[in-house]
């Protein structure tokens, strides 16, 4: 009785005062004062009488009038705003870092005077459970021991299909798809089959469209294998209408267990990617949150992020059946780019990282042996491969990253202010791993004074990033330390190291002393990252920071720091400073990262500055392999129709079409009279001779196509099919009706028999060498040497073509070293002419040099030795790496070897 007379009160006096606000501010304005503006425009006499006259008491009444107005108007409006929005149960992600004061109070008075109830009856009409039974909101807790908050569990029923039977199945936050193929389908490693059988779905009794496995939400029906078997948990659902039955998984062909990994490569040479793992989460681990519309907390209120796309309603039967899944999409505006919803950097950011994606290929390529079946290429991971397509498709906001540019440097990722700044609120975890990246980002091989360095010590790093964020393995940018204590220690070597450096050109401050002595040692900034020290430690940290100031030494504290600023942080990282003054304006929003995609960066980054391959192998690190080593021990049916249809040595058949796609793409010898190539029709040529056994209709979409809603993107790819198949038959004499661009099962594929493709015939080429024995075999990789003159779409920087560029790149890397090898022997001249080509293309690849090297020696070329070594450690002052060891004691060895 007293909470319902409580209630009541509350909605009575929030009424009361909106009722006040909203219509008795203008009537008393109306009554009293009456109109203040003038009934008609006055003339030019009245104005200058009312310029030059005096101020009387009626021109200040009507003045304060006028504002009054003013302010009520823009009240009434922010009332109006928040009454939409709490009767259509549809909240504004960024309102609330953007609203005045006016709109706050409106807010709070609404909020009061419906005092949930229209919220919670929207509610019950858009979720699939009712209003009284809706659970509390958070947000997930990431993996991991991370130190957040752990927030109210979430769960509701939702239906699942399983043929024609449905069942009811209560889903909880946390779970997710891999959790639901082992409790449904007894094989946790079965979930990219719910994720086919689903993508693209509308659900229209809750909202929303299934376009990333990664985040699902309860109410939706999914749909499930025919030999699912329910858990004893799930209740059959009995309709009570006549109903027609959900379509079976038999109508939506879904990729079985064993295709849902790697395709075999056997029909190909070529490359053809895997099913890439959510940017979030653990492969097949889709968090499932809760509806949007029944979120209240600020952290949940943020709108998910599935695909620049509008929503609109997909088909089952449309659904992509590829075992390649298309990269999950990223939103960004002015300021950055959002990940997901917990997960937002700056443009600047967002540039370096797309920037290592460049170094990570050319620090594979240095590594690069020859020997297939060692390191085979891999996918980079989704958060960073979903940067660096953010970042090219917005020149305006930074510096495009592309393959024939050098990656840009940026130097000041982190601007964090001098001393120490304490971190605090729900976002502070994701800010100091934002951080983290964002520093271990910055600077480049050009401007070593700007490769910043992290000292942090275990237990935050754990806290932070999980087990897996102490073993990155040995990166000299990162100094990992025991405790806190020892984590000051580092810190104070690094000041008094400084200390010493600026005493001996007697100077105080590193700026001046870069001016003065660019050729000092470099003294990049250091950022500690810690908890806020205990007690005991306090005062020590206090006088470090105090004296780093002018070293370049700055603290990022989890925690409140009484000796400076303290700043809270939002779960989206927008900032507020809660106490202290800070030595340099804070950003009104800090970079937030989540721990799998801040690990996954920072694997990248480890990787693109220190050449070597990840150091872990973790669930949370994706190895999405470009499975170019298993053609050598797999074979297909179709690589022996591929071998019938022509000799790749010898010329091409007769009135095939030839499409080449090694240099510049083009169709060759075009002849009869048409259309011209459209340029997206180009793009899927060339995405197709990397894709020999085709793709399907949405998964082309979701590369060529990306900002296409689905049915434009659909409607793109048949008009560009179309175009490439006419063109082709204008190069082409065929008969076949259907040749040359073959449409089977929603698939697209080039027609072997009907089109010559350039990339084919270097893949056989490379399969042949490898049995052959001589002299076919030097026939055969001469061939390939002639066919990797140019890399693969040269020219063009399509968003998915770099690892497929990559890929055949080794190709040709391999067959020239494979025939320089054959030729040293014999002919050292034209195995040193062949190799200084293959340099010209690769200039990055060490292999290539060492074997090189033992062609001039062959030639008694001592100055060529010497100009090699060189060459190449000018290469590789681009990655910021020196030559390796060994291939400093080659060049020494061979070169003394000719000296006696």
């Amino acid at each position: 009785m007293l909470s319902w007379l409580g209630r009541a009160i509350v909605r009575i006096s929030a009424g009361s005062i909106l009722l006040a606000a909203v219509a008795g501010i203008p009537t008393w304005l109306v009554i009293a004062v009456g109109w203040p503006l003038p009934h008609a425009l006055p003339d030019s006499d009245s104005l200058a009488t009312f310029l030059t006259g005096g101020v009387t008491d009626r021109m200040v009444v009507n003045l304060l009038a006028i504002a009054i107005w003013l302010i009520w108007a823009l009240f009434t409006q922010a009332v109006y705003a928040e009454v939409r929005a709490a009767v259509r149960g549809i909240r504004d992600p960024t309102a609330r870092e953007h609203r005045n004061p006016l709109r706050t109070t409106a807010s709070v008075l609404v909020s009061s005077m419906l005092l949930g109830t229209v919220l919670t009856a929207t509610a019950a009409t858009a979720s699939p459970y009712p209003a009284d039974a809706a659970p509390a909101i958070g947000r997930t807790a990431p993996s991991g021991p991370v130190a957040v908050a752990l927030a109210a569990v979430s769960e509701g029923p939702t239906i699942v299909h399983v043929g024609n039977r449905k069942y009811e199945y209560v889903v909880k936050r946390g779970d997710y798809m891999s959790k639901i193929a082992a409790t449904w389908l007894g094989d946790a490693s079965r979930w990219p089959e719910i994720c086919q059988l689903n993508k693209h779905r509308h659900f229209a009794k809750v909202g929303g469209t299934l376009r990333d496995c990664n985040l699902i939400f309860p109410g939706w029906d999914l749909r499930l294998p025919d030999d699912a078997t329910p858990p004893a948990t799930a209740a059959p659902v009995i309709p009570t209408t006549p109903a027609s039955p959900p379509p079976s998984a038999s109508t939506t062909p879904a990729p079985s267990a064993s295709t849902s990994a790697a395709p075999p490569i056997a029909s190909s040479y070529a490359p053809q990617a895997l099913p890439a793992t959510p940017a979030t989460a653990v492969p097949g681990k889709s968090a499932i949150v809760p509806p949007a519309a029944t979120t209240p907390s600020p952290a949940a209120s943020l709108t998910p992020v599935h695909s620049q796309r509008p929503t609109e309603t997909a088909s089952p039967a449309a659904t992509s059946t590829s075992s390649e899944a298309a990269p999950p999409a990223a939103t960004s505006d002015e300021d950055g780019v959002q990940l997901s919803p917990w997960s937002w950097v700056s443009w600047v950011m967002a540039a370096s990282i797309g920037a290592a994606a460049l170094l990570v290929w050319r620090q594979r390529r240095r590594r690069f042996t020859g020997d297939p079946d060692e390191e085979p290429p891999t996918e980079l991971p989704p958060p960073v491969d979903m940067l660096r397509r953010e970042v090219n498709r917005h020149p305006e906001r930074t510096q495009p990253v592309t393959a024939d540019t050098d990656p840009p440097e940026v130097t000041d990722l982190a601007p964090l202010p001098p001393g120490g700044t304490g971190l605090v609120g729900p976002g502070a975890p994701a800010a100091a791993r934002a951080a983290l990246v964002g520093v271990l980002a910055s600077g480049g091989p050009h401007h070593p004074d700007n490769r910043a360095e992290v000292i942090v010590d275990a237990a935050t790093l754990v806290n932070l990033l999980g087990p897996d964020g102490v073993t990155l393995g040995p990166w000299p940018r990162l100094h990992v330390t025991d405790t806190i204590d020892d984590a000051l220690t580092a810190a104070e070597a690094g000041l008094l190291h400084r200390s010493r450096i600026l005493d001996e050109h007697t100077l105080s401050d590193l700026d001046e002393l870069r001016r003065t002595a660019p050729d000092e040692e470099a003294l990049p900034p250091i950022v500690l990252i810690t908890e806020t020290p205990p007690a005991g430690a306090r005062m020590r940290a206090k006088v470090a920071l105090a004296l780093g100031e002018g070293l370049h030494l700055s603290a990022l504290l989890l925690g409140e720091w009484a000796h400076g600023a303290t700043v809270e942080i939002t779960d989206d990282g927008h900032t507020t400073v809660v106490s202290g003054q800070p030595a340099a304006p804070i950003p009104e929003r800090m970079p937030v990262l989540e721990p799998v995609p801040a690990i996954q960066i920072l694997t990248t980054l480890r990787e693109a500055q220190t050449g070597q391959p990840p150091a872990i192998a973790s669930p949370a690190i994706p190895v999405t392999v470009v499975p170019l080593h298993t053609s050598r021990t797999q074979q297909a049916d179709t690589e022996t129709a591929v071998a019938k249809a022509a000799d790749p040595v010898a010329p091409s058949a007769a009135g095939r079409a030839r499409l080449r796609v090694l240099g510049p793409p083009r169709i060759e010898d075009i002849t009869a009279e048409g259309r011209p190539l459209r340029a997206k029709a180009l793009e899927l040529a060339v995405y197709l001779a990397v894709h020999p056994d085709g793709a399907a209709t949405r998964e082309i979409g979701e590369y060529l196509e990306p900002d296409a809603r689905i049915s434009q993107a659909d409607q793109r790819v048949h008009t560009n099919a179309s175009n490439l198949r006419h063109v082709l038959g204008r190069a082409g004499t065929a008969e076949t009706k259907s040749g040359y661009v073959i449409k089977s099962a929603g698939r697209y594929r080039l027609d072997s028999a009907t089109v010559d493709v350039d990339v084919w015939n270097l893949r056989d080429l490379m399969r042949k060498a490898a049995i052959a024995a001589e002299p076919r075999r030097r026939e055969l990789l001469t061939a390939a040497c002639d066919l990797s003159s140019a890399p693969l779409a040269e020219g063009q920087d399509y968003e998915w073509i770099q690892p497929h560029r990559e890929t055949v790149r080794r190709w040709g890397t391999e067959a020239h070293l494979l025939l320089a090898d054959d030729l040293l022997d014999n002919d050292p001249q034209a195995a040193s002419d062949l190799l200084d080509k293959a340099i010209n293309l690769d200039r990055y690849n060490e292999a290539l040099y060492r074997l090189a090297m033992h062609a001039r020696h062959a030639l008694s070329d001592a100055d060529g030795i010497r100009t090699l070594l060189r060459a190449l450690a000018k290469a590789l002052a681009d990655l910021d790496a020196e030559p390796r060891e060994d291939t400093i004691e080659l060049a020494q060895k061979l070169r003394s070897s000719l000296d006696r």
